[in-house]
């Protein structure tokens, strides 16, 4: 039965997407069966993978209006990963995003029914939620196992981490009992600067153990990856970054399984 974890930032810009993306890549890499779901309107998830809102393909969006099933609107993310698949969110329009927070806020169960369709065929389900503390985030939280939380290496991202906790802890109250912390993620570091090692210092004296010991730094190959349309392993794996979500996907496997993991 598959791990549904939640992506969530109140802020933009920390590599929430980022790290569906390409951690996601490097869990299936590692022989998980991943599964990426888009819960932003914006898209990005869809982006890095090379698809775009379509009404010619259906998504989460129409699953959740009841015009499609769950196994409709599944897609192969990329040829080299056949153990990663997506769910885009499918959103075209502002009235479509509208009608998307109606559904999610007066039909808390449509999507409960769909995640518990697809558990069994992965190992791992990421939902990629928009950077705001939401409808669409919440949604996803009152269906989730447990949330991660990428945090940028600035004071400006450190400060909303209190805000996340306090959303999660409302759903867990109210929704979700189950709910919990999936861990936070150090992201777009220099080390080079004196803030970002006095961030980093902080952070884990504020979150402790629940603070993952990888930390993802500041890399252009990563900023590619809407472009290329792949993950970053998948066209660099020597790159920085790559080398951060293989290590961040190792430190995952490890808190379960650990030892020397195989990669395809």
């Amino acid at each position: 039965m598959g791990q549904l974890v939640a992506i969530v930032s109140q802020k933009g810009g920390v590599g929430k997407t980022a790290t569906a993306v390409n951690l996601g890549a490097c869990l299936s890499a590692i022989k998980r069966r991943v599964l990426l779901i888009g819960m932003d309107p914006q898209g990005g998830l869809e982006r890095s993978f090379g698809l775009d809102s379509s009404k010619d393909r259906p998504g989460l969006f129409e699953v959740l209006s009841e015009q499609a099933s769950p196994a409709d609107v599944v897609y192969r993310c990329h040829e080299r990963l056949p153990r990663l698949d997506l769910i885009p969110i499918n959103v075209a329009s502002v009235a479509e995003e509208a009608r998307l927070v109606e559904i999610l806020a007066n039909n808390a169960g449509r999507l409960r029914r769909v995640a518990e369709r697809i558990r069994p065929a992965y190992d791992f389900i990421l939902v990629d939620c928009p950077s705001r503390l939401d409808t669409p985030t919440q949604a996803a939280l009152a269906v989730a196992d447990s949330y991660l939380v990428p945090v940028q290496c600035e004071y400006s991202s450190m400060a909303t981490v209190g805000n996340v906790l306090r959303a999660a802890l409302e759903v867990r109250k109210n929704a979700n009992p189950k709910l919990g912390i999936f861990g936070f993620l150090l992201t777009m570091a220099d080390k080079r600067a004196r803030f970002t090692i006095k961030v980093i210092r902080e952070v884990r004296q504020y979150l402790k153990t629940h603070a993952f010991r990888t930390i993802i730094p500041r890399d252009p190959r990563v900023a590619e990856v809407p472009n290329r349309q792949q993950p970053v392993v998948a066209f660099d794996m020597e790159s920085p970054g790559s080398k951060a979500y293989i290590s961040l996907a190792r430190e995952i496997l490890g808190r379960s399984a650990p030892g020397q993991e195989q990669w395809t």
